[in-house]
């Protein structure tokens, strides 16, 4: 019997955690990256509600140990802390604890799976594990989970070490940061460059909330506008000046825009803000069935530095 505790999200306390987390984590595993970054955490959880049943802690003493996220209706993100005793105990609860709401969801009725997860099963529970990292992948194999398909590719690039140069803009194109009065528009072409993917759950009001959740930095929420007023293209950069790293997340470009470089600028401009904050590397990554993000990465001068692979285990 293990010696952790667990319990629901409770409150915003528990998202100041999960960032400390993140950051913690992210300077362990340097210089191969991790799973949840501070950009990741706030965009998961800015919104959540106290006792949401999909995403609980666990704890040694009062030190969080662990998280889980349960995406409906397949899918799990957690992550133990680096170096953590008995982990391999804490890993068969957060694991039992995933199995149980993938049950609880099945018995509701779970719904159609994301595109993003369309290599998937219906009756599979899926999870990642980054390449470096072969004690969780040894743990996923032991408890029945195989290796997908699919992977997220994760970069990393030196803000200082390289020159970032000037973003290359057509005319009547200007760059800026999304304000409280372009609210609507910034939803707008959020929701329209996920829309290849399925149907974005951002509304305006959870936007607005974003933009006083913690580490939010509105000069790094960058947009393309073209001499319309139309917003074509986004990025939002995010400060871990713990480890003086960026992260990107999210990334965007209205379909009827792609091709023309217009993210590509956008994601320039946050790299250039990153740098002027005093932030020495940036980081973000993509699934492997975006190609058009895998050729924007390394545009920018990213380096692949891991891949997190799908792993999947059969429900009966």
């Amino acid at each position: 019997m293990s010696s952790f505790s667990s319990r629901a999200y409770a409150s915003s306390a528990d998202l100041d955690r999960l960032i400390d987390f993140a950051q913690q984590a992210t300077a362990a595993r340097w210089p191969r990256s991790s799973y949840m970054k501070v950009g990741d955490v706030v965009w998961m959880l800015y919104g959540a509600k106290p006792g949401d049943p999909n995403i609980r802690l666990w704890f040694d003493g009062s030190r969080l140990a662990a998280y889980v996220s349960f995406e409906p209706p397949l899918h799990v993100d957690f992550d133990n802390r680096p170096g953590l005793a008995q982990d391999d105990l804490l890993f068969d609860e957060i694991l039992h604890f995933a199995e149980e709401r993938w049950q609880d969801l099945a018995r509701l009725g779970r719904g159609p799976i994301p595109k993003a997860y369309a290599m998937m099963v219906g009756d599979t529970l899926s999870s990642t594990a980054l390449d470096s990292d072969g004690r969780r992948i040894s743990l996923l194999e032991r408890r029945g989970f195989s290796r997908a398909d699919g992977f997220n590719v994760l970069y990393s690039r030196s803000l200082i070490e390289a020159p970032i140069g000037q973003p290359e803009l057509d005319a009547g194109l200007c760059l800026r940061h999304a304000t409280d009065a372009d609210l609507d528009a910034r939803v707008d072409v959020h929701r329209d460059a996920w829309s290849v993917w399925g149907q974005s759950k951002i509304t305006v009001e959870s936007y607005r909330r974003l933009r006083s959740a913690p580490l939010y930095d509105p000069e790094l929420d960058v947009v393309l506008e073209d001499s319309d007023g139309r917003f074509l293209s986004y990025c939002i950069g995010w400060a871990d000046t713990a480890n003086a790293m960026g992260h990107f997340e999210p990334v965007g470009c209205r379909p009827d825009s792609t091709g023309r470089g217009y993210a590509r600028a956008v994601t320039i401009e946050g790299l250039r803000r990153m740098r002027a904050r005093g932030l020495r590397t940036a980081l973000v990554s993509t699934a492997s069935v975006n190609e058009r993000a895998r050729v924007l990465y390394p545009s920018c001068g990213f380096v692949e530095v891991d891949r997190a692979h799908y792993y999947v285990k059969r429900i009966d």
